[in-house]
């Protein structure tokens, strides 16, 4: 009873008070060394043959859940139960000159099988797949289209990457990756936008008759602080509209990240007079946010709280959950990983168990 009395007291927390919390947190952080976007995998690392750049990973995990089921509900990131098995194995191939650059990422694993399950294209082993061609030399103005990699909340499909092993309930409910073209463009030494056109939501095929819109806005606060902005649009025959906004920062021994969206996505028209904008039927939102300290060169804990809301369960339900994190890396290319994660569904209408408690370990090798 105590546990769903938080719950729904948080349920009820106004909105705004995530904004203002959000906006204070990343005002008043200070930082000192170089981050990147982890919306994005790695563009920069991997062993060089000429013009062609070649790197990989791979992840095996093994995990348990009480109660014992077999597959983690919800989830396509490291989802399997009682077995050793592969999240994710890929080999990123990319080529670059001064106007043209080309990626293809093929890649196997469980993560693979769960998030491209709804796929009927001979593409659904690939990750990326994409073709770039650089419209302006002078301000670095870039065209790309294909497979490419989704720019929705702070986290991608490689859990190196990221502060806590596991993908969030915010990243696993997002695309991971979209099939369209986007360009580019810098508008200052410090934000960089970018325009797609897609076939829809997560999709390598066209969902509905009219095309999917996104931007992207990458604002480079210092050399330790990034804010990313990021909005959806598809309307016609299914309306689906959605924002976030995330924030990726170091100092000193500290990370933090954190990311807030909401979106729309209505089963009939609604009248935004009849009830409040996040009481209709198609109306979701999240909040979560990571912190991680560093004990040494090679190890680190990190946490992780989050909430997500779903009303009348259009995208998964309600949810509010946190995870506890132990990071060793050892001899610069393998990564061990061990986590505990519990989380609590608030969902009257659900059959699903709303008690979750989930431990993983992992072991990953990348170059």
């Amino acid at each position: 009873m105590i546990l769903q009395k938080i719950v729904h007291q948080t349920i009820k927390f106004e909105y705004r008070h995530f904004f203002v919390a959000s906006f204070t947190f990343v005002i008043t952080s200070i930082s000192h060394s170089q981050i990147t976007n982890t919306a994005f995998i790695d563009s920069i690392g991997g062993e060089k043959v000429g013009k062609l750049t070649i790197s990989g990973w791979l992840d095996a995990y093994y995990g348990k859940m009480s109660p014992n089921v077999d597959k983690v509900p919800h989830l396509v990131s490291s989802a399997s139960l009682n077995q050793v098995d592969i999240n994710l194995t890929y080999l990123d191939f990319r080529y670059a000159n001064k106007g043209v650059k080309a990626r293809i990422v093929p890649a196997y694993g469980s993560y693979m099988d769960a998030n491209y399950a709804s796929e009927k294209s001979g593409l659904k082993n690939l990750m990326e797949a994409s073709v770039g061609v650089r419209l302006n030399t002078k301000k670095d103005i870039w065209l790309e289209a294909g497979l490419i990699g989704s720019p929705f909340t702070n986290e991608n499909p490689v859990s190196r990457d990221h502060l806590v092993y596991t993908r969030s309930m915010a990243a696993e409910l997002c695309p991971y990756y979209l099939m369209g073209a986007k360009v580019v463009a810098p508008l200052s030494s410090k934000i960089k936008s970018s325009f797609y056109f897609l076939n829809g939501w997560q999709t390598l095929g066209s969902q509905y008759k009219t095309p999917a819109f996104a931007t992207q806005l990458e604002y480079s606060v210092n050399n330790n602080n990034l804010i990313n902005w990021n909005t959806f649009v598809q309307t016609g025959q299914h309306h689906r509209y959605f924002s976030d906004i995330y924030w990726i920062a170091k100092r000193n021994r500290w990370q933090w990240t954190s990311c807030f969206y909401v979106g729309d996505d209505p089963w009939k028209d609604t009248s935004f007079g009849k009830s409040p904008f996040h009481e209709q039927n198609g109306f979701w939102v999240n909040l979560n946010a990571v912190g991680s300290y560093q004990l040494n060169e090679t190890s680190s804990i990190s946490a992780r709280g989050e909430f997500f809301r779903d009303k009348f369960s259009r995208i998964e339900g309600s949810y509010l959950g946190g995870s506890l994190c132990f990071n060793r890396k050892i001899a610069d290319m393998i990564y061990w990983r061990t986590e505990v994660r519990y989380w609590y569904k608030n969902d009257q209408n659900s059959e699903n168990i709303p008690h979750l408690l989930w431990g993983v370990m992992s072991l990953g090798l990348g170059f």
